[in-house]
This record gives structure tokens, C-alpha cells and sequence, in this order.
């Protein structure tokens, strides 16, 4: 009997049916969300960002964007997919920090999911996005606050 990776494909009802390679498991979604400091909102999103998963990261957001915040830091680093569901909530949301006047800035663009997804997109400088890991854009906010200068 001749190997397997030498055997025809396996056909369904006239259609070849691809073989399965070593596929990666989607990495499960998920989203913290926290409040470092008074009026910022830290955003914290990990694993596949797809149509599954894109409502509930927009519902998420939905809810707790809301109040006196004035900085949105949403961290990418985490994901794994970034699909163009993903890419309609960063939409929605850069709309709804601007209308409220919330500085809003997007950390872990670097990842080459969310970067790649970007840049398909045409969106990888349109969206104000930080290369500093998440935490630092929130302290940075907070000593420019305190000072009295605009945070950006």
C-alpha cells in the first residue's frame, strides 16, 4: 500500500477533499477589562478576533465605554486572528471616542494578525496607535493629566 501522503485525495461526490494538515487550533477569545486609573479604560483582547467574536468584543465595549473616561487603550498584543469583523469594532469605536471627545489610542498593532489585517485595510496609520505596551500608555496619560497638559 503506497504512504499516505502519496495516496490519491479522498473524493465526496466528484469533489476532491482537501487533506488535513497539522491545523492550529483557534486560540479562545477573550477580553478584560480594567480601570487603572480614574478615567482611563484599559481594554485587554486575546485570541481570535472574528465574526464569532466581534459582537461580543463590540457589546463589551459598548457597555463599559461609557461615563467620565478620558482615555480608551485598547491592547491587540494578545491576538491571534484579526478578521474584518474585528477590524468594523475598531471602526465603531474610534467613531464613539471621537464623538465623546476620549482620546483613544491602540497598543499591540505589531502583531502580525492585527497588523496584517491593518494594512490590508489601509487603516495602519489612520489609527492612532501606540508601539509602548499598554500599561506605559496609561501611565504616560495619567503624569500629563496631572500636569495639566492635554494627554496627546
Amino acid at each position: 500500500m503506497a504512504p499516505p501522503e502519496t495516496r490519491p485525495a479522498p473524493v465526496q461526490r466528484g469533489i476532491p477533499v482537501p487533506r488535513a494538515k497539522d491545523v492550529p487550533e483557534a486560540m479562545p477569545f477573550t477580553v478584560d477589562v480594567s480601570q487603572p486609573e480614574r478615567h482611563t479604560l484599559l481594554v485587554e483582547v486575546g485570541g481570535d478576533v472574528d465574526l464569532a467574536s466581534a459582537p461580543q468584543l463590540a457589546d463589551v465595549l459598548s457597555r463599559r465605554f461609557r461615563g467620565p473616561v478620558t482615555l480608551l487603550v485598547l491592547d491587540l498584543s494578545e491576538v491571534s486572528f484579526f478578521g474584518t469583523a474585528g477590524l468594523s469594532v475598531l471602526v465603531e469605536t474610534q467613531y464613539a471616542a471621537a464623538r465623546r471627545g476620549v482620546a483613544l489610542r491602540v497598543t499591540g498593532t505589531g502583531a502580525r494578525p492585527v497588523e496584517r489585517a491593518l494594512r490590508a485595510a489601509g487603516m495602519l496609520y489612520s489609527l492612532p496607535h501606540s508601539d509602548e505596551p499598554a500599561e506605559d500608555v496609561v501611565l504616560r496619560h495619567v503624569a500629563e493629566q496631572s500636569v495639566g497638559r492635554a494627554p496627546w
